[in-house]
């Protein structure tokens, strides 16, 4: 498959195919290595929702080369965030055991049961353990109950818990979170609204590279952090170099993805090293989480939360 228009809507439908819950990553330019024989389908249009990548729109034609083939990244975890108002970052927790999707009700929950569910989804660390059905009350089968996690494991089920067989719940009473983002501003004379852009991935934060790096791609960082819009998108460590892994180059955002990482980049970055880490600078404040406020403060690695 070509990478022309790949992006997470694509990936997510070949996930799902694939019996995985969704996608976190779309890659393009051959980062899992090239392929070979042909190249069968190209400019892939899925809107998320479809069984199969073949039932998406796709053209059988093609300008492309295995240089450019499409790669995806899946969650294999089996946790989500769902109801009133949910995304992505913040919902209720529900957990796939034994077949089916449930929820985890709120006995014993705390920040440590939260960070682990945010870790597992692939952010930094929880803002708030959020009880009482605050996204609302789930439906079917409450799976998991006196969750007691120590906040060092890898996953929610790795935790000391009650099974359903045992429960005393109902609805009202589920579980959730909300998550840190997992995109910061950092750099030696950073703000708020402007540094050098930081993801969090694998479990670790590190820089992207500032190959094709253009006002689309700061659009989006700066809509995921809360701004309205980008002012501009420099290059060139403009903000000072940054230390550790480069984990995303050839970022080739729309302007209208969610997360910076729903956008096509390759994690290959052969012809970078931190001159070249990419910054943004950003418009004003536009969005107000309602459950809670996040800042990550752009002169360090310190953070303020604030949670109700």
């Amino acid at each position: 498959v070509c990478d022309n228009d790949w992006d997470i809507n694509d990936a997510t439908v070949v996930c799902r195919e694939l019996g995985f819950p969704r996608a976190f990553l779309a890659s393009g330019r051959a980062v899992y290595g090239q392929g070979t024989g042909p190249i069968l389908m190209d400019n892939v249009e899925c809107r998320g929702s479809e069984a199969e990548l073949q039932h998406c729109i796709f053209n059988s034609r093609h300008n492309c080369h295995h240089g450019e083939d499409a790669s995806v990244s899946c969650y294999a975890t089996r946790i989500r965030l769902r109801g009133e108002n949910a995304t992505d970052q913040k919902g209720r927790v529900e957990v796939f055991r034994n077949g089916m999707w449930g929820t985890v009700c709120d006995n014993d929950w705390d920040m440590n049961d939260a960070t682990v569910v945010c870790r597992q989804l692939g952010y930094p660390h929880a803002l708030s353990a959020n009880r009482r059905a605050f996204y609302g009350q789930g439906t079917g089968s409450i799976l998991m109950d006196d969750v007691r996690c120590r906040g060092s494991e890898e996953k929610l089920q790795d935790c000391p818990f009650t099974s359903s067989d045992n429960i005393n719940c109902a609805h009202h009473e589920d579980a959730s979170v909300s998550c840190a983002p997992s995109i910061r501003l950092q750099g030696e004379i950073a703000t708020d609204t402007e540094g050098r852009v930081e993801v969090f991935q694998n479990g670790v934060w590190g820089t992207v590279c500032d190959n094709d790096w253009d006002i689309n791609d700061a659009t989006v960082v700066c809509r995921q952090l809360g701004y309205s819009r980008a002012l501009s998108a420099p290059g060139r460590a403009a903000y000072g170099r940054g230390t550790g892994p480069i984990l995303m180059s050839d970022v080739r955002c729309r302007g209208f993805e969610a997360k910076f990482q729903d956008c096509l980049f390759s994690e290959r970055h052969n012809n970078c090293d931190h001159d070249k880490d990419a910054s943004v600078s950003c418009g004003r404040m536009q969005v107000e989480d309602e459950t809670a406020s996040y800042r990550e403060v752009g002169r360090g690695t310190a953070a303020t939360t604030e949670a109700s």
